[in-house]
């Protein structure tokens, strides 16, 4: 490097800039390299290599080079190791002229060395508060076959260019030494930021379940609240359908006695009176009635017990062997007023084997697809329940005919609060969820979208767990 020192401050002030930079890059090998290069061009070098330590000092990483051999960056070595290891490990200057191959200080790799390089090298140690952050050296060719049209090209360099490198090297090893806690600080920062969404997501996934724990309670609750008097009507109706028929068959033995009567004045009222009820209409309607009313009365059981399977009120949340089709059926009785006025329901089910699984917490996976899908479709369509079996797995396909989800958006479907939904009708939740209790399954979901043509979510259940899941009884 020349000694003006107008040249001088210009080199420093450019090392400065870089080093400020450095603080608003989160790329921390280019400023390495540019920060390299310009110490290489300042001394007028051919070569260089830039090295740090790690946080406990047990090897250094060469993060940039300057024509170094292919493979060399991002290489460990430990202090000790070579020349730059050597600078590094006694925390001092060095400047060396001549083939180093022979030197034993610097345990010189004879298989790297180049048969024809003779090279002067100048090496300092990176310090911080006199402890070693890493080192970095310049290299420049000499001898007679070196080109040596620039000024200092082929000559070897001097103790004062050594001198003037360690007083400028402090300031090199202060902006490295900001790259580093920058970097530090960034990666620490995404560290945190990964943790809060770990968090964030645990924390959703406990809110969910006690939300579904509750349910579960209310719907248990409800269900039986709901039995008791449901049991009783539904034991009233066959005492009342009994006693109607012992009444008509009554009124059929007074019409047969009718006959008999002598009083002509009392077979007038008789008929009058059996004109004015219609008898023969009561009979038929009456049946109708307690036909209908048997048959709402059972869809109501029915409708409590899809609840009280739905919630899985009768037993633990353990894993079970269950029937899918069941629990399907169960979750489009509990969600049929979001489906009715939007779609038709086409099942089209396969032969499938009891599955192991926590049949409530699939029964909440069907029921956020099956809505999702519901909600999918803007005014009337219809969604597709299919299902079959493949090897050791079985598995659900819905599939609707609503708008679609987009590219730029399937990607994010399973992230927590991502939702499409207008503001108010969903959480963002429901498939992050879903996907969390497929996995728990051992199991995985696959989805397939075009936009204003639909989506189909395939779920893929093995039908055995591993013990070691099982073992977990669903925490």
């Amino acid at each position: 490097m020349s000694l003006d020192k107008l040249k001088q401050l210009s080199w420093v002030y450019d090392l400065n800039l870089m080093g400020l930079a450095s603080a608003d890059t989160e790329d921390g090998s280019s400023i390495y390299q540019r920060i390299l290069q310009h110490i290489v061009n300042g001394f007028e070098a051919d070569s260089g290599s830039l090295a740090l330590l790690d946080k406990d000092g047990k090897y250094m990483t060469i993060v940039a080079g300057i024509d170094l051999p292919t493979g060399i960056i991002g290489l460990q070595i430990a202090p000790g190791e070579g020349v730059l290891g050597w600078v590094v490990k006694k925390n001092t200057p060095l400047l060396l002229n001549g083939d180093a191959s022979s030197d034993p200080r610097f345990q010189w790799n004879r298989e790297r060395r180049s048969e024809a390089s003779v090279t002067s090298a100048m090496c300092w140690p990176l310090k911080i508060e006199e402890g070693s952050i890493g080192g970095i050296s310049v290299n420049r060719s000499i001898g007679a076959t070196v080109n040596m049209n620039r000024a200092g090209k082929g000559l070897p360099f001097t103790e004062p260019e050594l001198e003037m490198g360690s007083a400028l090297l402090s300031m090199v090893s202060l902006v490295l030494s900001n790259i580093r806690l920058h970097s530090e600080q960034r990666q620490r920062l995404h560290e945190l930021r990964q943790l809060n969404l770990q968090l964030e997501e645990a924390q959703n996934h406990l809110l969910q379940s006690d939300k579904m724990a509750s349910i579960g309670q209310l719907a248990a609750g409800v269900a039986h609240e709901i039995n008791n008097p449901i049991g009783y009507v539904y034991s009233n109706l066959g005492t009342l359908e009994k006693y109607v028929q012992d009444t008509f068959a009554m009124l059929a033995m007074y019409e047969q006695a009718e006959g008999s009567i002598s009083d002509p004045e009392v077979r007038d009222r008789l008929k009058a009176a059996r004109d004015k009820l219609d008898i023969a209409f009561l009979k038929e309607d009456l049946r109708d009635l307690m036909i209908e009313s048997r048959d709402g009365i059972t869809r109501v059981k029915k409708i409590v017990q899809n609840l009280k399977d739905f919630s899985h009120a009768d037993a633990a949340d353990e894993w079970n062997f269950a029937d899918l089709h069941d629990g399907i059926e169960s979750t489009l009785n509990i969600v049929n007023n979001e489906i009715k006025y939007k779609a038709d329901i086409i099942r089209e089910y396969g032969e499938l084997p009891d599955v192991v699984c926590l049949s409530s917490q699939l029964n909440q996976v069907f029921m956020n697809l099956l809505v999702n899908a519901a909600h999918a479709i803007e005014e009337r369509g219809k969604i597709a329940i299919r299902t079959g079996r493949q090897a050791d797995e079985v598995w659900v396909e819905i599939a609707d005919t609503g708008k679609g989800i987009s590219q730029e958006h399937m990607k994010k479907i399973f992230d927590p609060f991502f939702t499409t939904k207008p503001i108010g009708k969903g959480t963002g939740l429901g498939l992050s969820l879903s996907y969390g209790i497929i996995q728990k399954h051992h199991g995985r979901i696959e989805v397939q979208s075009e936009v204003g043509r639909g989506t189909t979510f395939r779920v893929w259940l093995p039908v055995r767990q591993p013990e070691s899941a099982q073992e977990g009884n669903g925490a």
